[in-house]
């Protein structure tokens, strides 16, 4: 036997030899197939890594070499195997199947390795600390690289700390300096970091340290400036800075702001730009004066907006307007402004004749001016090049239009749908058979200033999130708003001094009686002196005293102003009363007392039957003025959320020219018979008494369908309607009445947003059969409706509700979910719901379960969530699913949690939510909330929490995201301020 088994053995180990080489050519099939399976599993992990890596990834981090170097070794073993196995002829199956099984089991080396970085906790990015700032996009620099060289030198000297760029308004300054700061972050320099904001002419110190710490990602958590100047300073001591403060229109002490003492080679640098060389002065800079374009540039930019009018067929300007062309780009002396807008106005003019008629106008307009003057630093002959193109609208009222602007604040946004309103009111826009038209109207008017660079659009909250053109604003450049004072200095000639602050009316000597229209709004006016108790100013118009803090007038203050149209009067929160004097003004079309809350009465309006508009919404007034059935020029009425508690009976037959009428006033309600004789009526927003009611007003609407066309309607008490009309267009609202009848119910055709407020009887959307015939709807509120347990039933199987946005539900006493899930089809896609609202529902514990929000809700962009007391979950933790792991919401841009005390978690213990676009986040009164399952996100904007103690309590994912996103944050102390901001712009007005 002893002999026997060393011969087993060499034969086992000859067989196992043998085993070890046959196997390959053997099973080569097999290996390929372990190498396919091992390199998917592979790439799938490092799919997931490198998802997780772009939710942490922002500007200023960058992907750890770690990280980096484990991806590039998987990324290599998987090339060079393929490269490899796809020359498999030229070598033996037994080798290219060895090979495979090694590779494959390096590459399992390489999955198993990759294991920590799927944990919850992985940092996977670092601090760039090679990155000065982040790029900004510019205009292409044209012609000044000479001077961008000058200001590049002076940086590195270290004789010189501070900088002035100077130049006229309009000739590039802002531009230029951003490409002095790309440059910085590309070349190797002292500067640890480049910083650039803009201060502008309204100088305001907390929000430039604002802008300063958040751009050098510092904790900037105290309220008073001198402390934050003390933080700032403090951080800008330690290593060396550069900072840029564009559009500089005054002398900055800087020690107020926290920029250090400028002295020394290691030191901060400054540099900033500014129309004025004073100001540059004034602040020790190193002065660089920035010249206007040379000939070939501004030739170029000239071309580039003129279009082709000028071009021939092959490319080249046309012969005959050659000569001329050039010479009016001469006329705009190097200054881009200048240079858009006169070509701008010049983009549909071909003749030769008038090229030529264009250049003796510019020449003429130099030749009579006066050399020497400005305007706020503004060469004169800029100015009136300013204005040829404003005199080449060739439309008296565009630019009336236009001037009209000027009266609003410098720098102002204005709306453009209140501002097309004014051009109504002021009869700028022809009168036409409807308001719809006029709307229009005003509509091409503000296209035509805009293509002329008159005007420039510009965003604002509410239009970034609905895209609504109504939304969106216009601003003048502040040296066309000057352009349009000094003409207005003349005739009709302005007073204007909005948005400056002041306490006191002008003085007596500035109410002239050649005035035409007087802008006083947005001051902090208390009273009427007494030589001011009757301006004598029988030629003026317009009159606009909004926002401001008056509380009274003398009686006789309006006697003189025999011509006076219209009257704003609205944000005066402290005004008691009116003068009597405003029943003497027989001209006036337009009377404005917007939130004028503590104005209890009108005087009597039976002498003033000019009047076409009356807007009352928000303010005191307790009764209907007198004389107001005299009005039968009326075409617009508010009176909504008024104290008003009884209407005259047979008023509104009185009014038949009335095309805008809102009565959202708790306790009016109107019959449908009472709005019949209002043949011109656009637009409803009032309570109808029941449904009998909706009937008759429906068979209105219908026999009226090309004109009227919207309408904010309700049925029933109307209680508490105030509260979400205000915010939307085609809205049918129901309150305090049954709805569940066997009768049918028909609603408008064309109705977007539906209400119900305390419809006891309602148990679910889902039942409403009178919705089934609306393909429209898109928002939906349900406020305090006590039978409600699941807002929605059948999601998939509802039509209507198919393409519901918006969903807000109030104090739901007994409301214990969202959704009854099983009757979800599994299958269906991802509903369209993008924002959801929920406040004061005491019963429900947890808000989406992970399949839901997975599934369907992918579209969510605004969650928000307030005083529900036993909530305990937003996304609930279910133990038949893995509970580790991401849960996507890439949409989701706000998410607001307050008064909430037994909320633990937002989505488990574990799991992360990736919300890569989340741009405002709030927690407040949330006690025992402690971890946020987030990355920094990268689009992120404000952070809002009740106090600093809250901040420090909350655990991030990120181990860093503390530092990261401090200057993120902003200290309320009072949520209530910040939910009223963010119904009012956010969750009401996204679906407005």
């Amino acid at each position: 036997m002893e002999t026997i088994k060393p011969i087993y053995d060499i034969v086992k180990d000859v067989v196992h030899t043998v085993w070890a080489y046959a196997k390959y050519p053997l099973c080569y099939g097999d290996y390929v197939s372990k190498f396919k399976e091992k390199k998917e599993s592979l790439l799938a992990r490092q799919g997931d890594i490198k998802s997780k890596i772009e939710t942490q990834r922002y500007p200023g981090k960058i992907q750890s070499r770690e990280v980096k170097d484990w991806l590039d070794r998987g990324d290599k073993i998987i090339q060079d195997v393929e490269d490899k196995v796809s020359r498999v002829g030229c070598f033996s199956h037994m080798c290219a199947a060895k090979y495979l099984d090694e590779k494959t089991r390096e590459m399992k080396e390489i999955f198993d390795e990759g294991e920590k970085y799927t944990e919850v906790d992985a940092i996977l990015v670092v601090d760039d600390h090679s990155r000065k700032g982040i790029a900004i996009p510019t205009p292409e620099l044209q012609g000044r690289e000479a001077t961008k060289t000058k200001i590049l030198k002076y940086l590195v000297e270290d004789n010189v700390t501070r900088i002035g760029v100077c130049g006229l308004g309009g000739i590039g300054k802002t531009t230029i300096i951003k490409h002095v700061y790309n440059e910085l972050l590309n070349r190797e320099t002292k500067f640890k970091k480049v910083v650039l904001v803009t201060v502008t002419k309204h100088f305001d110190i907390i929000k430039l340290q604002k802008d300063i710490a958040n751009q050098l990602k510092v904790p900037l958590l105290e309220e008073d400036a001198t402390m934050r100047a003390a933080v700032l300073s403090e951080m800008l001591a330690k290593s060396c800075y550069l900072l840029i403060l564009d559009d500089v229109w005054e002398n900055i002490a800087l020690e107020d702001v926290g920029i250090p003492n400028l002295v020394g080679s290691n030191s901060c640098k400054l540099v900033l730009t500014t129309r004025f060389q004073d100001v540059a002065r004034c602040m020790n800079c190193k002065i660089v004066n920035l010249e206007p374009l040379l000939e070939k540039e501004a030739l170029q930019l000239f071309l580039n907006k003129v279009g082709n009018v000028v071009l021939s067929t092959d490319g080249v300007i046309k012969k005959a307007i050659k000569p001329t062309l050039k010479k009016i780009v001469k006329e705009c002396g190097g200054l881009p402004l200048l240079i858009v807008t006169v070509a701008s106005s010049m983009t549909e003019i071909s003749s030769p004749q008038l090229w030529e008629n264009a250049l003796d106008e510019l020449r003429n307009r130099k030749r009579t001016m006066a050399s020497t003057r400005t305007v706020e630093g503004t060469m004169n002959d800029a100015f009136e090049i300013l204005k040829f193109s404003f005199d080449h609208l060739n439309d008296e009222k565009i630019q009336n239009c236009f001037l009209y602007c000027a009266l609003y604040p410098e720098n102002f946004a204005i709306r453009k749908r209140k501002l097309i309103e004014c051009w109504i009111e002021e009869g700028f826009i022809a009168q036409m058979e409807t308001r719809h038209k006029m709307n229009c109207q005003g509509q091409a008017i503000l296209r035509k200033l805009e293509d002329n660079y008159l005007l420039e659009t510009v965003q604002t909250l509410q239009s970034t999130i609905i895209d609504d053109e109504d939304e969106r604003a216009v601003k003048m450049h502040d040296l066309l708003r000057a352009m349009a004072l000094d003409i207005t200095s003349k005739s009709p000639r302005f007073l204007v001094k909005s948005g400056m602050n002041i306490r006191e009316l002008p003085n007596k000597e500035q109410w002239t009686k050649d005035l035409k229209r007087v802008s006083l709004m947005r001051n902090s006016i208390e009273e009427i002196p007494r030589d001011l108790s009757s301006p004598e100013c029988r030629m003026l118009t317009t009159l606009l005293l909004s926002h401001n803090n008056l509380s009274n007038f003398p009686d006789s203050f309006f006697e003189q102003m025999n011509e006076l149209k219209i009257l704003d009067l609205s944000k005066n929160f402290k005004l008691k009363s009116l003068p009597s004097s405003i029943s003497k003004l027989k001209n006036l079309t337009t009377l404005l007392l917007i939130g004028c809350v503590q104005l209890r009465k009108v005087p009597d309006l039976s002498n003033c039957q000019a009047i076409t508009k009356l807007n009352f919404n928000r303010s005191g007034i307790e009764e209907i003025p007198e004389g107001m059935e005299m009005l039968v020029n009326l075409k617009y009425l508010d009176l909504s959320n008024t104290k008003i508690r009884k209407l005259p009976e047979g008023i509104l037959q009185k009014l038949s020219c009335l095309q805008m009428l809102a009565l959202r006033i708790n306790g009016i309600q109107v019959k449908g018979e009472d709005l019949w004789p209002l043949e011109k009526l656009e637009y409803f927003d009032g309570d109808l008494i029941d449904w009998n009611e909706l009937s008759i007003f429906l068979k209105m609407m219908q026999s009226r369908r090309e004109r009227f066309r919207d309408y904010r309607l309700g049925i029933g008490s109307g209680e508490g309607t105030s509260r979400y009309r205000r915010y939307w267009k085609r809205l049918f609202q129901v309150s305090c009445i049954p709805i569940t009848s066997e009768k049918p119910v028909l609603l408008p055709h064309n109705v977007e947003a539906i209400a119900l407020e305390r419809c006891h009887d309602v148990k679910c959307l889902d039942q409403l059969s009178f919705l089934k015939d609306i393909v429209n709807l898109t928002i939906c509120i349900l406020h305090e409706c006590q039978s409600i347990e699941f807002a929605l039933s059948s999601l998939f199987n509802f039509n209507p509700l198919q393409y519901l946005q918006h969903l807000r539900l109030d104090k739901l006493e007994n409301l214990i979910s969202l959704f009854e899930e099983e009757a979800l089809d599994p299958s269906a896609l991802s509903f369209p719901l993008k924002a959801i609202m929920i406040r004061d529902c005491p019963k429900i514990k947890k808000l989406f379960s992970p399949r839901l929000l997975v599934r369907h809700l992918q579209n969510l962009e605004q969650i928000l969530v307030m005083d529900c007391e036993e909530l305990e979950e937003i996304i609930a933790s279910e133990e038949s699913e893995e509970e580790d792991g991401m849960l996507p919401l890439h949409k989701l841009k706000m998410l607001a949690l307050s008064g909430m005390p037994k909320l633990k978690t937002i989505c488990g213990r574990t799991r992360v939510l990736v919300c890569d676009s989340l741009e405002t986040l709030v927690i407040d009164d949330c006690p025992l909330l402690e971890r946020v399952p987030l990355s920094p996100p990268p689009s992120l904007k404000e952070i809002d929490v009740s106090s600093k103690e809250s901040w420090e309590l909350l655990k991030w994912e990120h181990p860093n995201a503390k530092d990261i996103l401090s200057p993120f944050v902003e200290l309320t102390g009072r949520w209530s301020m910040s939910l009223h901001k963010h119904r009012d712009t956010t969750t009401c007005s996204a679906v407005q």
